[in-house]
């Protein structure tokens, strides 16, 4: 293997990351800004309000998700596994 392959492994497993991360990271962003908003505009001060909320929005969207996620690593893990079974 040499460092092309490395550097192309490497890259795959950046855009699986990306992949399964980003629904759950945009979601929470926005509800965690949307509550700001709306802590300011009506002043309440109560922190674990946008915590639980995030808490409960990152549960249920994993629990949605949680095929897709499975899928792409499932995928990606058979590739890697390809190719270490080619390398002899």
């Amino acid at each position: 293997m040499g460092i092309e392959e490395a550097i192309g492994a490497t890259y795959e497993a950046l855009i699986v990351i990306i992949k399964i991360t980003t629904p759950v990271l945009v979601v929470t962003t926005v509800l965690g800004m949307l509550m700001t908003i709306f802590q300011q505009a009506t002043n309440i001060n109560e922190t674990t309000l946008q915590q639980d909320l995030k808490i409960f929005a990152t549960l249920a969207l994993l629990f949605i998700t949680g095929p897709a996620i499975y899928i792409a690593l499932r995928d990606y893990t058979f590739v890697i596994f390809d190719r270490i079974a080619g390398l002899n």
